[in-house]
């Protein structure tokens, strides 16, 4: 059990510190006045704030082809909604066999780019933040020690773009 000191902000999830470690909380209420907050979270929900993408850097990675950009919402969502341009789509729960079974040139073939490799740079988004903190931490567990995520996620990233 943490106590966690100064909420950051508050939207549909609540961003709270903890000694520099960002963690998101769907169903918790914080108000400006809150100090502090006790919950019982599993760790692994906790994100390394340099592990955390925020717009501006999604503007700047977008145009850089080196950086792979994944989308881990259904499909249906992506064709409801859009996409981040230049990002690809693998589920989260394809993440995994993607990064981890699928060969080079089956990689290449559904996604029309190269696989991966572990030292390149994997930012991983979803619709709100909560997917894509689950792709983070596979593809880290998997070795790519570069991967991050976008916590804004698509609901970030939409909103802007008006």
């Amino acid at each position: 059990m943490f106590v966690l000191q100064r909420a950051l902000s508050y939207t549909t999830f609540t961003r709270l510190a903890v000694k520099g470690i960002l963690y998101k909380h769907a169903g918790c209420l914080i108000s400006p006045e809150t100090s502090s907050v006790t919950l019982k979270i599993p760790y692994s929900k906790m994100v390394d704030p340099k592990r955390v993408m925020s717009y501006e850097d999604m503007l700047k990675v977008i145009h850089q082809p080196e950086k792979v950009i994944i989308d881990v919402r259904n499909q249906e969502e992506i064709n409801s909604t859009g996409k981040i341009p230049s990002s690809i789509n693998i589920p989260l729960g394809n993440v995994q066999d993607a990064l981890e079974r699928m060969s080079e040139e089956e990689f290449k073939k559904q996604f029309e780019r190269p696989k991966p490799s572990a030292s390149d740079e994997l930012i991983f988004y979803c619709q709100s933040g909560r997917r894509s903190t689950e792709a983070l931490d596979k593809a880290l567990k998997l070795g790519y020690d570069k991967s991050k995520t976008y916590l804004g996620s698509w609901n970030d990233w939409s909103s802007r773009q008006k």
